[in-house]
């Protein structure tokens, strides 16, 4: 599901110039890097794919190996990069920066920092947590007793992402 969204986001973009450099920012198993890498892109682009999950980097730092893509894969928090400031001529987070500390605010901090002036920051979100209830049954299911860790702040409205 997330794979149609970032499609339809990049399709919204101009073609990537000569010389992009761009962030896969909680890049999961590499969807961004996988469909801007379908698309033709020029031979000198640069991707930079991080996570904080090992083994989805695993899998996509396999793909780049055996594949020989343009992508340095490693592992960093989306509110804490090791990037410089002014680094990236585009930033795609999908789906992901409201798992970011402070409601979204540190992770929109860090793609603002190290994003170059007049660079281009593409970021999305669900329009609703359907999934949110389902994992709350289930957690209550499998450890009752322990509160269910609901998100500190509602994203369901838009305003969140809005004020981000």
């Amino acid at each position: 599901v997330t794979a149609d969204f970032a499609a339809h986001n990049l399709t919204l973009l101009p073609p990537f110039p000569s010389g992009s450099v761009i962030h896969d920012n909680a890049c999961g198993a590499g969807t961004v890097s996988r469909l801007i890498l379908s698309s033709n892109p020029p031979s000198d682009l640069k991707i930079h794919a991080t996570d904080m999950d090992q083994v989805f980097l695993d899998k996509l730092q396999n793909d780049v190996l055996q594949n020989s893509w343009p992508i340095e894969v490693s592992n960093q928090k989306s509110e804490n990069l090791s990037f410089p400031d002014n680094y990236f001529t585009h930033s795609i987070t999908n789906i992901a920066l409201f798992f970011t500390s402070s409601a979204g605010l540190d992770g929109a901090r860090e793609i603002h920092r190290t994003l170059r002036p007049g660079g281009t920051a593409v970021v999305n979100c669900w329009e609703a947590l359907v999934w949110l209830f389902p994992f709350k049954l289930a957690h209550e299911a499998l450890r009752p007793g322990k509160p269910y860790p609901s998100p500190p702040v509602l994203w369901n409205d838009g305003k969140q992402m809005q004020k981000v």
